[in-house]
């Protein structure tokens, strides 16, 4: 895979350079304007550095300011990492809740099953035994009926 290079001509503290790298060329514009930003400031502050140190300076405080980033990144990531651990513990305990409920509702709906089929069976029982009991009340009121049309 081969990238085009990009070769730029920039002006970082009024020496003109010719880079060249595999970015866009707005990028290494801004980074070079960074660079010719980071020295001026660096020589308005102490105009009697050669131009070696201010270029030292200037490497020290973009140095400093991508370490800070990066340190404030690695903050930023662990915090995300926590609380993705967080959510993560917590959603383990939910879903074991949960698992928990579901088996307890199975349990329960097997129990009533169980007990619906107990019922059904003693409601063909009581049904039975109702049928039998019209049938001998049946019997006793053709017996007092026959016993009414008797006569004495």
């Amino acid at each position: 895979m081969s990238e085009e290079k990009t070769r730029v001509t920039v002006d970082i503290f009024g020496v003109p350079y010719k880079l060249t790298g595999h970015s866009s060329s707005g990028h290494v514009r801004r980074v070079a304007e960074l660079v010719d930003e980071q020295m001026n400031r660096i020589a308005k502050g102490f105009p009697r550095l050669d131009t070696p140190r201010i270029a030292v300076l200037a490497a020290v405080n973009i140095a400093d300011d991508y370490v800070k980033q990066q340190e404030q990144f690695e903050k930023k990531k662990a915090g995300l990492q926590n609380n993705m651990d967080e959510e993560h513990k917590d959603l383990a305990q939910r879903y074991e809740r949960l698992a928990q409920e579901h088996e307890s509702t199975i349990s329960e709906l097997a129990e009533l099953r169980s007990r619906e089929t107990e019922l059904k069976q003693e409601m063909e029982r009581l049904q039975g035994e109702y049928t039998k009991l019209q049938a001998e009340y049946n019997e006793w009121i053709q017996l007092v009926q026959t016993d009414q049309e008797e006569p004495n």
